[in-house]
C-alpha cells in the first residue's frame, strides 16, 4: 500500500460530483462496512478527495466510531492495518507490534493477460488526449502521462483463477480455516488469513509461506524429473503423480493440463522463451497427448522435455500473488465493503461458495444505476455493467447511468464537462 496516490483527471466539477455520491453512500451504508476484529488495536489511514498523500496512524476504537469516521471524512480510499498494535495511533516506531493477519493481494495488473495489449493506454489529464501504452510524455504539453488502469472480464477472470489457486494452497496444503475473501473494488482480490497460528509469524516465516505458494526454490531433481548425476543415467524418470500430496500432485496435474492443451503461446509465456523455439516442444507433447490423458506419462518424453514440462508446470500451478504484501507485517489493506476510489465499486466481501459466480460489475456495483448524467468520454473499451453493455466510446458526449459514469471518470477516461483545449 503506497502512502501517495497518482493524480487523476478529476476536474473540480468531477470531484464535487463523485464526492457527493460517496458521501451519500456512507451516510446510508456506513453500517454495512466491515468492522475488523480487535478494531481498537488497528491502525487506520485514508485518502481525502483533495489530497494525494495518505492520512494515517489513526486510532478508531469501535464500530460506532468507524461509522462516524466514514461519514465525517468521506474518504476516496480507506485502509486498516493487518497488524495489531498496543498503540495503533502512535508513530510507527512507537506502536509496539502485537501480531498481524496474513494478507494476500492478487491484482490483474500483475498477470500477463493477452487482453492487456488491446485495452492498455495512457492519457494526458491536462490536454485530455490518449496515447499508446509505450509513450511516456504528452506531445502537446510535455507532461507525464497517466496509465489507464482498465480491466476487462478476461482480466478479472484471470485474477479469479489465481484466487482459486491461492485458496487451494491455503486450505488443502496449509490447513487454514479462517479466511476472508474480498474483491478489491478494482482489479483483483484480497485474501486474509485470520487463524491464530499466523498472527505472531514474523517476516521470515511469512516469506517462507510466500515461497511455498509461488513455487520458489522447488527442486525438479527431488521431484524425480531430473536424473541424479550420482546415479546411472539409464535410470527411468519417475515423476510425481496426480494423486500425490502437496507440490508433487500440483506439478503432475498442471503437467497433464499443459500436455493435453499443448498451447505454444502459453508454454512460451510460462518459460519466457521464444514462441518459435517452443513449437518443437509442443509437437512432442501432441505426439504423446493420448497417453497423458490416461496417466502422467513422464517416461514417454525425452528427458530434456521432462525438465521443460516440469518447469512450466511449477509456474502454471503457482499462485501469482504480490509477494511484498504478504511478507510485510505492517501492511495496510483496503477496508472491506467501502468504495474504491479508482472505480466507484465496492471492495466487497465474498463467501467462499460465492466466488465462482461472482461478477464484480454486477454484485460490486453500489452507486445509483437508475439515475443518469451527461458526460464526455475521451476513450473507453466496450464493457458490461449490471448486465447492460456500454461502449466502446471515443471522444464522444453521452448520457450514462451514474454508476457507469463514475467508473469512467475515476478511470481518467471521462469528465462531466469536456475540458477546454489548451
Amino acid at each position: 500500500m503506497h502512502a501517495t496516490i497518482e493524480s487523476t483527471l478529476l476536474t473540480q466539477a468531477d470531484q464535487k460530483f463523485v464526492e457527493s455520491l460517496f458521501k451519500r453512500y456512507y451516510l446510508e451504508k456506513a453500517g454495512t462496512v466491515y468492522v475488523p476484529e480487535k478494531i481498537s488495536e488497528r491502525e487506520f489511514g485514508y485518502f481525502p478527495f483533495e489530497e494525494k498523500t495518505m492520512i494515517r496512524h489513526l486510532y478508531i476504537e469501535s464500530s460506532e466510531k468507524l461509522g462516524e469516521f466514514l461519514i465525517k471524512n468521506n474518504p476516496l480510499h480507506v485502509y486498516h492495518s493487518a497488524a495489531f498494535y498496543k498503540y495503533p495511533g502512535a508513530p510507527m516506531e512507537e506502536k509496539e507490534w502485537i501480531g498481524a493477519e496474513l494478507a494476500f493481494d492478487i491484482d490483474a495488473d500483475h498477470l500477463k493477460t493477452p487482453c492487456r495489449k488491446k485495452h492498455d493506454f495512457k492519457v494526458c489529464s491536462k490536454c485530455f488526449i490518449t496515447y499508446p501504452a509505450q509513450v511516456d510524455r504528452c506531445s502537446k504539453c510535455g507532461g507525464v502521462l497517466t496509465d489507464v488502469e482498465w480491466v476487462c472480464e478476461l482480466c478479472l477472470e484471470a485474477a479469479k483463477q489465481e484466487t482459486r489457486k491461492l485458496l487451494d494452497f491455503l486450505e488443502r496444503d496449509l490447513g487454514f480455516k479462517k479466511i476472508r475473501i474480498v474483491f478489491s473494488g478494482n482489479r483483483g482480490y484480497h485474501i486474509v488469513v485470520m487463524d491464530e497460528e499466523v498472527l505472531e509469524l514474523g517476516q521470515q516465516e511469512r516469506k517462507e509461506i510466500v515461497d511455498y505458494i509461488t513455487g520458489t526454490g522447488i527442486s525438479l531433481r527431488i521431484m524425480g524429473l531430473i536424473e541424479d548425476p550420482k546415479k546411472d543415467r539409464a535410470t527411468q524418470i519417475s515423476g510425481p503423480d496426480i494423486s500425490d500430496p502437496g507440490w508433487r500432485g500440483r506439478i503432475a496435474r498442471a503437467s497433464v493440463q499443459l500436455a493435453l492443451v499443448t498451447n505454444a503461446s502459453e508454454l512460451s509465456e510460462l518459460l519466457s522463451i521464444d514462441h518459435r523455439q517452443v513449437e518443437k516442444y509442443t509437437d512432442v507433447l501432441r505426439q504423446h497427448s493420448e497417453e497423458w490423458s490416461e496417466r502422467c506419462a513422464w517416461d514417454t518424453l525425452p528427458r530434456n522435455m521432462v525438465k521443460i514440462l516440469g518447469e512450466a508446470a511449477v509456474k502454471y500451478a503457482s499462485a501469482k500473488i504480490d509477494v511484498v504484501v504478504t511478507s510485510d507485517i505492517h501492511r495496510l489493506i483496503r477496508l472491506a465493503n467501502t468504495l474504491n476510489g479508482k472505480s466507484g465499486l465496492i471492495a466487497k466481501i465474498i463467501q467462499l461458495n460465492e466466488l465462482e459466480d461472482f461478477d464484480p460489475f454486477f454484485q460490486a456495483t453500489a452507486l445509483p444505476y437508475d439515475r443518469t448524467v451527461d458526460i464526455h468520454v475521451l476513450k473507453s473499451p466496450g464493457f458490461k455493467m449490471l448486465g447492460e453493455e456500454f461502449g466502446p466510446y471515443e471522444n464522444t458526449s453521452t448520457r450514462l447511468p451514474v454508476s457507469v459514469a463514475v467508473l469512467l471518470i475515476l478511470k481518467n477516461l471521462a469528465s462531466i464537462s469536456k475540458p477546454s483545449a489548451n
